[in-house]
């Protein structure tokens, strides 16, 4: 029989090759966060949570995530694998690629209790990996990613053979979307405000300003015109010229091919507006979905299956 060791190896090469997305490390970061403010900021207990991803031969990316219930009592963990299955189905109806490929928690190192964990979980998939993050290390600022990848192996110890964790290398990689995103969130400050914004950010702002500009210096320009038709004040005539050569230029715009691009880029801009609407629409009703299977899923097992 194989015996379980909670020891770890040193970083051993792997047949796999794992790619880890950002969104991955923020879903970490953000469950670390929380549970660290709903405790107060005193002694933060370890968070767990699902590793979803998708393997293809040896190629593995791991794209997503969400917590884990479990009970903890000192060092003892315990799973709810019914509620992780539930939320596996969830997933699994919006994301059909993806499965559980592996789990995570907050830890500098492997600790004990990890391989039973780890065990459990190989219920739902037998070659599952584990990542750790260090919050200790995150917050100290350092340069590299504070997250240990680990794979199972078997190896003789006195003669015996010893499931164990082992080390694995990974890379990590990002689609645009995850780009802007981690751009985005890299300038948000811990209160959250932003000191420095994020590339679009500053597009749209300068956009905006430049837009503000004109229609203020363009309602000036109206009210002076208004001015000088009821006599308010006196007419200057070389600024009235400098007008009308500033209005010459408009009918030059009012063409067949201005009007085209024009109504092109107004419907690109309502249609990326809806589609935005869209996917809000989706976010809530999936989000009132999942609660009504919960609360469903309860006051069935409080009547009973009749």
């Amino acid at each position: 029989a194989v015996e379980a060791a909670a020891g770890m190896a040193e970083t051993v090469g792997s047949a796999l090759n794992i790619t880890l997305h950002p969104l991955v490390v923020i879903n970490i970061s953000d469950h670390f966060t929380r549970a660290k403010a709903q405790g107060g900021g005193e002694t933060v207990p370890r968070v767990f949570g699902a590793v979803l991803g998708e393997q293809t031969g040896r190629h593995v990316e791991l794209a997503n995530s969400f917590e884990m219930k479990v009970s903890q009592a000192g060092d003892a963990v315990a799973l709810d694998l019914d509620y992780l299955k539930l939320r596996l189905e969830q997933y699994k109806k919006t994301f059909p690629r993806y499965d559980m490929l592996g789990w995570y928690s907050t830890a500098a190192s492997v600790q004990p209790g990890d391989l039973e964990i780890h065990q459990q979980l190989c219920e739902v998939n037998e070659s599952m990996l584990y990542l750790a993050l260090d919050p200790v290390a995150a917050l100290a600022g350092g340069r590299e990613l504070p997250i240990i990848v680990h794979e199972t192996e078997v190896a003789i110890v006195n003669d015996t053979p010893t499931m164990r964790l082992s080390k694995i290398s990974y890379k990590v990689d990002s689609i645009e979307s995850e780009r802007i995103a981690v751009d985005h969130v890299a300038h948000i400050l811990p209160s959250g405000d932003s000191n420095s914004s994020s590339a679009l950010a500053q597009h749209m702002g300068g956009q905006y300003t430049a837009i503000s500009m004109l229609s203020e210096r363009i309602d000036v320009i109206r009210r002076y015109l208004r001015a000088v038709a009821n006599k308010q004040v006196p007419t200057d005539h070389a600024l009235l010229r400098q007008i009308k050569s500033l209005c010459s230029r408009l009918p030059a715009l009012d063409s067949t091919g201005f009007r085209e691009e024009f109504l092109q880029e107004q419907n690109n801009a309502l249609l990326i507006t809806y589609i935005s609407t869209i996917t809000k629409g989706i976010g809530a009703a999936n989000e009132v979905v999942d609660k009504f299977n919960v609360a469903f899923d309860k006051h069935s097992r409080r009547r009973g299956i009749f």
